[in-house]
């Protein structure tokens, strides 16, 4: 078996019995992934870094393997950190997954949260078979604002791709980088302090997906909102992004519009965090 790299972990996911088991899980410093005994059918979990987020150098990578009919819940103990960066030497943060007809995975992290100085970039690679299925979120805050840091971060940078029977549904890709002028400009990201992307992808998410979409057409568009949601769909799922002026504003919109997920996994990914 070939040993990993610093950082990167691999995890296997297979269906016995009438359980989602983790068949193999590996993980090297910094990386951990804590895998909890959970009531339920589905696997949880979560993935963590020595001393809860990441500095300057590190590179993290994730490979998943979803077999068929197994669901998994990939999240974090908390937000991660990006931990200031006055070298410039930048951090960066991989997951690749393989889901299988019949398999599900929920990748719902916890957002990310720069440090000022920070330069982080993230990719996400979801290759889905003509039956699986996936639910991700992606989203950032603007810093430690009780430290008096709002968007003073160096770079942001995440890119996003779903492949379904092997084309390419989304590609998603958001910069922020302080060199095109300041983030807290009311032309970039102005008032708000967080910002999130939701993607539903697959048969069993449809009518979900849906319902979401109808949601969000019928919200009355009011001036100077506190919380933003546009939707539009994709491929019989969806693409959902919201920004707003708190963190917890968002997080509760994202809990509400994902709460559909307790009828898949027995409890929604929130219930013992938030």
């Amino acid at each position: 078996m070939p040993q990993l790299l610093p950082g990167h972990g691999l995890l296997e996911l297979t269906k016995v019995r009438e359980r989602t088991e983790i068949t193999r899980s590996q993980a090297t410093n910094p990386l951990k992934l804590i895998t909890p005994r959970r009531d339920g059918s589905a696997a949880w979990v979560y993935s963590s870094t020595f001393g809860g987020g990441l500095v300057a150098g590190d590179q993290i990578h994730l490979d998943m393997q979803l077999a068929p009919n197994t669901t998994c819940v990939l999240s974090t103990q908390a937000s991660t950190k990006v931990y200031r960066d006055p070298e410039k030497k930048g951090c960066q943060q991989t997951l690749r997954a393989n889901i299988d007809d019949g398999a599900l995975l929920v990748s719902v992290p916890d957002p990310i949260t720069c440090y000022a100085d920070a330069i982080y970039e993230q990719q996400q690679q979801f290759h889905l078979a003509p039956k699986g299925s996936v639910v991700l979120l992606d989203w950032l805050t603007s810093g430690r604002r009780k430290r008096g840091e709002s968007w003073d971060f160096t770079r942001y940078r995440s890119q996003i791709d779903v492949y379904r029977d092997s084309q390419q549904l989304l590609t998603d890709r958001l910069l922020l980088d302080s060199r095109d002028g300041p983030l807290k400009s009311p032309f970039r990201v102005g008032r708000f302090h967080c910002l999130a992307v939701v993607v539903l992808v697959g048969k069993v998410l449809e009518a979900a997906a849906e319902k979401i979409l109808q949601s969000v057409a019928e919200q009355p568009v009011e001036s100077n909102s506190s919380l933003i949601e546009t939707a539009s769909p994709l491929g019989g799922g969806l693409i959902l992004r919201i920004a707003g002026i708190t963190t917890q504003l968002v997080a509760d919109c994202v809990t509400r519009r994902l709460c559909f997920l307790e009828s898949f996994l027995g409890e929604t990914p929130w219930a013992r965090k938030w």
